[in-house]
């Protein structure tokens, strides 16, 4: 059965096929004027597109067309760009912290400065309605001593 099959002798045929390629390959590939060849062909074919690169860039130029190397040296920039403007985006935020700090700490300072103003401020008061009393008591010993000064030369 496997003599009739069309399908193995498909696959002898396509194995005899590979093998002659691939035989000529390796010969192709050992040739050294072929490679000389394929050598030469390939510096003229490298110098041809590096002058039509070349022109392509002065064209691109003349018409202000944007070439590859200024479309890449802007993504570059732009890059470049995002990271600076994280860097300062992360130094805005440390400084709004350190401002909030700086902030709740004055706003401590100063309420411990209003209560020390209340608390001076009551004890002024406190040492006017002395003053006062005082100024009073002085009013009242000055007239006491204007009596006895009085009396006294009827006890003498």
């Amino acid at each position: 059965m496997s003599e009739n099959n069309p399908f193995d002798s498909f696959r002898q045929v396509s194995e005899m096929w590979e093998k002659s390629l691939n035989g000529l390959l390796f010969q192709s590939l050992n040739n050294n004027p072929l490679i000389q060849i394929t050598k030469v062909g390939i510096q003229a074919n490298s110098r041809y597109i590096e002058m039509l690169k070349r022109n392509r860039e002065l064209m691109a130029n003349y018409m202000n067309l944007p070439t590859k190397n200024d479309v890449a040296n802007a993504v570059k920039q732009t890059i470049q760009a995002e990271e600076k403007i994280d860097i300062l985006e992360e130094q805005l935020w440390n400084l709004q912290e350190s401002f909030t700090i700086a902030t709740n700490e004055q706003n401590k300072m100063l309420g411990e400065i209003i209560d020390y103003t209340k608390y001076i401020h009551s004890e002024w008061e406190k040492a006017s309605q002395e003053l006062a009393k005082l100024s009073e008591m002085q009013k009242e010993f000055d007239e006491m001593k204007k009596l006895l000064q009085k009396k006294e030369p009827v006890l003498t």
